[in-house]
């Protein structure tokens, strides 16, 4: 067990996905994601931190925000992909676009609720530690938790898709988001088939996302 670093991560990292969506528009080939996030995430937490009452007290507002501003620039495909890994090959072209949109509403509404919670967190973009090559790249971060607490270190893989950077893998602590999804995703359809576990997402399942995650 890793405990909650997921759950307590994923709300968190949402933050600086925001900040790669807030970015100017997108130009003609994508700019140094290290650079990009470094700029935007003062303005981003800003943003955030001026409609804090509205994160708490309007769940329509925090869903339309995470939906418009968050998910365009999170690679759930190609997460989605990685997710299934063997499953994504043998899967037919309408269960990969069921499950990706599934497993993608789930976690949003899994998570979504928490963002108000955090608006007042500082991270940390670590420039040493991150690395561009070519059309990948991993922008390592630190989330200043507080409270005389360490900080917790979130590094994003990112790929260039669409002429634009986007996350398809975080890893807390050196655990992998992706990773654990995968082995707890393949636990369950080796128990009970994809389909089985395409519905339990459509179903809006979140306690499927949120043990995977605490697993």
């Amino acid at each position: 067990m890793h405990s909650n670093k997921f759950l307590a991560a994923w709300p968190l990292a949402t933050l600086l996905i925001l900040a790669l969506a807030w970015s100017p528009a997108a130009p003609a080939s994508p700019g140094d994601p290290v650079k990009e996030v470094s700029e935007s995430t003062a303005r981003v937490l800003q943003l955030l931190g001026e409609n804090r009452e509205r994160l708490r007290n309007d769940e329509t507002y925090v869903y339309q925000l995470v939906e418009q501003e968050i998910l365009p620039y999170v690679d759930f495909e190609g997460m989605s992909r990685l997710i299934l890994a063997r499953h994504w090959r043998t899967a037919t072209p309408e269960q990969r676009e069921r499950f990706t949109k599934a497993f993608t509403d789930t976690l949003v509404r899994a998570y979504a609720g928490q963002l108000a919670e955090h608006v007042d967190k500082r991270i940390i973009v670590n420039e040493r530690r991150s690395r561009v090559d070519g059309n990948r790249a991993t922008v390592a971060t630190e989330i200043v938790v507080g409270q005389g607490r360490p900080n917790l270190p979130v590094t994003f893989s990112l790929r260039v898709v669409d002429d634009r950077w986007k996350a398809y893998d975080l890893t807390v602590e050196g655990l992998s988001l992706v990773t654990n999804f995968r082995t707890n995703f393949n636990a369950e359809i080796e128990r009970q088939g994809l389909e089985n576990l395409i519905q339990r997402l459509e179903r809006g399942d979140r306690d499927l996302v949120q043990q995977a995650a605490e697993q």
